[in-house]
């Protein structure tokens, strides 16, 4: 294993805002030395059982693991439990407004117009905050990767999508399966559906050898069918199912399938306690597709038919012009679902096994463009779940842009991947990434 970039106590531990779930207490931290100030409260445990929260010592050494640093946070599931959920914001979305740069004037002034109100962010640090429309997941226990994206400053929304798709930073390799193909076979066993896409079909999950879904929602399951004729049309052209044959390959998990399916078309109780799809309800109502998506994976997760990978995503992120209202809007349905999900996954108990993680082909311009944002270069990913909170990679500098004017790349996104790979589901991101990136330590061991 390649040991990773060493982080400093500002990356680690500096300026936080915690929390291990719903109604979680809070905190706000000052990056250079400031008292922490908190309300002791108590937050979920990896099974819903309270554990005691308490401030983390801005004082404490890089290298604590999360329970010696960061009491009352989540710590992670065992390798062989954990589920990673990639959330792909389309279009390019523009890191700043992510985490806002609140006390950059520089930041101020090339956006004059477009950028997010200092006294409106969510503080992490004396730095940065998130995005005032994501108030609930402000408070869980989170991550963010600063400066990730391409090598050679792509701004093709074609080819960074296919980079992303085959996990090839530079797009010069002749990658012929997907990354999360090549992961979903990494930890195939032989049993139970692997990879699940609620995308629609994508070739996330292209040329993978272990068993995968691609569906928009549960509805689709309704018609399927073991007849010899439909299934193997269904599998290619609706269900983008992968991985051999049905008997051999997906067994169980497919039976569980069907009888989803079939229980959706006569409206009779749904096996495995799997609850139907509640319109009504915030994750779906306000989440856009997105939280229709998050829904329909939490459905499956509560079948339990072996997943461990899930593609979601939202599209909208190409916000050249309009910015100024589609941003928020765009934020509030990535609370409203990532928050309700894991409002899902903690009511399972499944808390400490669910990582969530951003992903968008590339960042925006720097300097706004009438009502909006061209195409930039890095970008800011979010990270949910037992992490070892803190800003990775490295911050921005708005006076050190390149030649087109964006921010400049210092965590290539193999790295970021590799890091997904490695670090949370203990796969070697040598094995699936051809570049053998160096990744982030941002689980605890």
């Amino acid at each position: 294993m390649t040991a990773g970039p060493r982080l400093t106590r500002r990356q680690m531990l500096g300026g936080l805002a915690l929390g291990g779930g719903a109604g979680a207490a809070s905190w706000a931290v000052g990056r250079r030395g400031g008292s922490p100030t908190a309300t002791p409260e108590t937050t979920p445990g990896p099974t819903g059982a309270p554990v005691a929260g308490g401030a983390p010592t801005p004082a404490a050494a890089p290298g604590l693991t999360a329970v010696d640093a960061l009491p009352g946070l989540l710590t992670p599931a065992p390798v062989e439990q954990r589920i990673l959920v990639v959330i792909e914001l389309e279009g390019g979305n523009d890191g700043l407004s992510t985490v806002v740069p609140a006390n950059s004037g520089r930041y101020y002034d090339l956006r004059p117009r477009m950028s997010v109100k200092a006294d409106d962010v969510l503080p992490l640090d004396d730095e940065v905050g998130l995005h005032p429309e994501l108030t609930g997941l402000w408070r869980r226990q989170k991550a963010v990767v600063e400066g990730v994206g391409p090598v050679d400053g792509s701004l093709s929304h074609f080819e960074m999508v296919a980079r992303w798709e085959t996990g090839d930073p530079t797009g010069r390799n002749s990658i012929r399966s997907g990354f999360l193909a090549r992961l979903a076979d990494a930890l195939d066993t032989g049993q139970g559906t692997v990879g699940l896409s609620v995308a629609g079909f994508t070739p996330r999950f292209h040329n993978a050898k272990a068993p995968t879904l691609s569906i928009d929602s549960l509805d689709q399951l309704s018609v399927l069918t073991e007849d010899e004729w439909i299934y193997p049309v269904y599998r290619r052209k609706v269900a983008g199912i992968t991985g051999g044959p049905m008997a051999s390959r997906l067994a169980a998990s497919w039976q569980q399938l069907l009888e989803i399916g079939g229980a959706l078309q006569t409206s009779t109780a749904l096996p495995n306690g799997v609850t139907k799809l509640d319109k009504a309800d915030p994750m779906v109502a306000d989440g856009g597709e997105l939280g229709v998506g998050l829904a329909t994976a939490a459905q499956l997760l509560e079948a339990d038919i072996g997943l461990r990978i899930v593609h979601a995503r939202l599209a909208g992120f190409d916000t050249h012009d309009g910015h100024e209202w589609k941003y928020p809007d765009l934020m509030g349905k990535v609370n409203a679902a990532v928050d309700g999900f894991l409002t899902r996954m903690h009511a399972l108990g499944w808390g400490n096994r669910v990582l969530v993680a951003t992903t968008s082909e590339f960042g925006r311009r720097v300097k706004q463009n009438g009502s909006g944002f061209d195409h930039g270069a890095a970008s800011t990913m979010l990270l949910f779940g037992p992490v070892l909170p803190g800003r990775y990679g490295q911050a921005p500098s708005l006076a050190d842009l390149d030649a087109n004017g964006n921010l400049k790349v210092a965590v290539p996104f193999d790295v970021y991947l590799g890091t997904l790979a490695q670090t949370w589901l203990g796969v070697d991101a040598a094995s699936v990434l051809p570049s053998a990136p160096e990744v982030l330590p941002i689980v605890a061991a």
